[in-house]
């Protein structure tokens, strides 16, 4: 189990199959929000601000010429000096500006285009500087020197009361974390043994879907919501995603079975690196970097690429051993066609170490000039997965000044952990996420910061659940984006129910898992039976729909178990399925519990029939047992073609015969 020392690493040992036990290292620190670095940032943006406001006043006033003074006011505020100059084009404009500003405020944050209010601004004074005549309506400075002052006066409190209020919440809640923690914890489902579940017809019908996807033709986008490409309906989060759902079924459910299911992982790794799905960073590098000709999507931030394909690629490679990945130029990123760019795993890896080394925060930007915790989190996942697959120990490394950061940079002194920061200003968003936020981390944390994990997942399930008089858990107090599909930007509660649904699993709660399950199932998104036959919910983005797999699949520590251990060695070593007929045949397990041995778990999807299964990794020349107690020989190459009856679920072991 993972060793529990206050304020220290806490890093798994060689055994991920037990309970985690937490106690005092819950609880949220003193330190919480209270960061040195974002400090730092932000005194900077307030002295630029104070030196801009002060010396637009200073040039207003004692400036003989109109347009320099007009222009000076500009500095104040985007469009201000337009308002001094009081002709109705001047006018106009000001009103045209104004309507802009949260327009490119919005495209600073859902690209990084942060050369759009700073255009807008600029623009605007140099703007009244044109219009300007020979006199200028003076009681404009003042008002907006008062404005000005008073804004920042006005937030300046309300963040003082914001912090005052969440340190009472801090103490708050330290006085019932450690229970609440110790009752989750013991009202948890136990932790599954390796090689102990398999997945029913019904549910093997949502992983046929995620299949079905990652078989199709790399230039076939049918699967997937279609909208842009710079926020969280992104194709590459659905194929991230689409990975990480199947490498959990694959690693608790079937590691014996590679073929299409490993197939399909390596697709939508690939597909992830196309034009369609890079070509964004080529515009966030020349709106928020002001970059034309680098376009390297690696090299520099742009974690929500780095840190989710090498978490994809490592679950992959850990759970099935393929190391394609590792070959010299496996990835080829195409962000223009003349702009390509070759790596590897190792090269991804030793990026996403590179750029948290030397980060300040250590945690570093998604979009340019904006830290989302989220992403983070999956690139310290993908950390933990580079490091077993590499041999490398990255993590230990990286690992304590990750945890102070998310803690005292990314934290509010209540210790709810905040999506975003800016890394120009050292400013985050407020009120961007609600009861979302504590879920979404709790399954984040789970493998890298367990105790934060399990802190997270008190919290929300303490604020965030109310059961009804039927028994059922509801979700309370949703704000925001708590009611919005991120990848599909449609408005409804599902897709935060599908979070819970998933967090639930992963915490063990199996009751709030199912009460979630089918709310989604029968309330919120009707599951509906595709032309395939494999099931889906109307109108849920692949996202939801990814995290609602990983939901239905998941069990007490599954994603902590598969980033940290991954399958034992003896399904890593055994015999594997590797050829069938999919969609006509699905595998509910695949799992060898010896090393040369396979238990099989088969259902038909349509008709009952004979179907051949393709055999590997058997003893070459070998005499083994299939269905029936029939014999088979493995060639010299330790492969094997048997047929077999597949009626309804059909359980087959293929046996060594002494």
């Amino acid at each position: 189990m993972l060793e529990t020392f206050v304020g220290q690493v806490r890093w798994p040992s060689q055994s991920c199959r037990v309970k985690l036990k937490f106690n005092v290292e819950v609880l949220i620190p003193d330190m919480a929000g209270k960061g040195l670095t974002k400090s730092f940032y932000q005194t900077r943006s307030i002295l630029i601000y104070a030196s801009l406001y002060l010396l637009g006043l200073y040039l207003n006033q004692t400036s003989q010429s109109p347009k320099l003074r007009a222009a000076a006011l500009g500095f104040l505020f985007p469009g201000a000096g337009l308002t001094t100059v009081a002709t109705i084009p001047s006018l106009l404009t000001f009103i045209l500006s104004s309507c802009l500003i949260p327009l490119t405020l919005f495209a600073w944050f859902a690209c990084g285009g942060v050369l759009f209010p700073l255009f807008l601004w600029t623009s605007t004074a140099g703007l009244s500087a044109v219009l300007a005549q020979d006199t200028l309506f003076e009681p404009a400075s003042y008002t907006w020197a008062a404005l000005c002052a008073l804004g920042v006066c006005y937030v300046t409190f309300r963040t003082y009361r914001a912090s005052q209020a969440a340190d009472s919440r801090r103490e708050v809640r330290n006085q019932w974390l450690i229970e609440e923690v110790h009752e989750n914890q013991t009202n948890a489902a136990e932790v599954a043994a390796p090689g102990s579940r398999e997945l029913d017809l019904e549910t093997l019908r949502f992983v046929q879907w995620f299949l079905e996807l990652g078989l199709t033709d790399e230039n076939d986008w049918s699967y997937h919501d279609i909208i842009d490409q710079f926020q969280t309906s992104a194709i590459r989060y659905q194929l991230y995603e689409t990975v990480y759902s199947l490498g959990m079924y694959q690693a608790h459910y079937a590691p014996g079975f590679h073929g299409i299911l490993s197939q399909s992982q390596r697709n939508v790794i690939r597909k992830s690196t196309k034009k369609e799905v890079m070509n964004f960073w080529k515009w966030e590098s020349i709106f928020g970097k002001f970059n034309a000709h680098d376009w390297n999507p690696i090299k520099k931030d742009n974690i929500m690429v780095t840190g989710y394909i090498l978490q994809a690629i490592g679950i992959y490679q850990n759970n099935t051993g393929d190391n394609c990945f590792e070959q010299k130029d496996s990835l080829e990123f195409v962000v223009t066609e003349g702009s390509r760019f070759k790596t590897n795993f190792q090269g991804v890896n030793d990026a996403v170490y590179n750029n948290m080394v030397k980060n300040p925060y250590t945690l570093y930007p998604c979009e340019p000039n904006w830290h989302y915790t989220p992403c983070n989190l999956v690139g310290i996942g993908g950390v933990i997965v580079g490091d077993r697959a590499l041999k490398k120990n990255n993590c230990q490394k990286l690992l304590n000044a990750f945890e102070k950061s998310l803690e005292e940079e990314f934290s509010s002194r209540d210790g709810t952990i905040l999506p975003i920061r800016s890394e120009l200003t050292g400013f985050t968003i407020p009120g961007l996420c609600g009861v979302l936020t504590n879920a979404q981390n709790s399954y984040l944390c789970s493998a890298s910061l367990p105790h934060i994990a399990h802190r997270n997942w008190a919290l929300a399930r303490r604020e965030c659940i109310r059961y009804e008089k039927d028994g059922k858990g509801k979700l309370i107090g949703l704000v925001g984006a708590d009611k919005i599909d991120p990848g599909n930007y449609k408005s409804g509660e599902g897709y935060s129910y599908a979070v819970f649904a998933a967090s639930a699993a992963e915490f063990g709660d199996k009751k709030l898992n199912r009460d979630f399950l089918d709310r989604v199932d029968k309330e919120l998104y009707p599951v509906y039976t595709t032309e395939t036959g494999a099931l889906r919910n109307k109108g849920l983005s692949t996202i939801g729909q990814a995290t609602l797999l990983r939901a239905r699949i998941g069990g007490y520590q599954d994603w902590h178990n598969m980033l940290n251990a991954g399958p034992p060695i003896s399904a890593l070593s055994g015999p594997l399925l590797v050829d069938l007929k999919f969609p006509d045949v699905l595998v509910a397990k695949a799992f060898s519990h010896d090393g040369k041995s396979l238990e099989l778990v088969l259902y038909n999807s349509k008709t009952a029939g004979y179907f051949t299964l393709g055999l590997d990794r058997l003893t070459p020349g070998a005499t083994y047992k299939g269905q029936f107690g029939k014999e088979f020989r493995a060639s010299a190459k330790g492969t094997a073609s048997i047929l077999a009856t597949v009626d309804g679920r059909t359980q087959i072991n293929i046996e060594l015969v002494a």
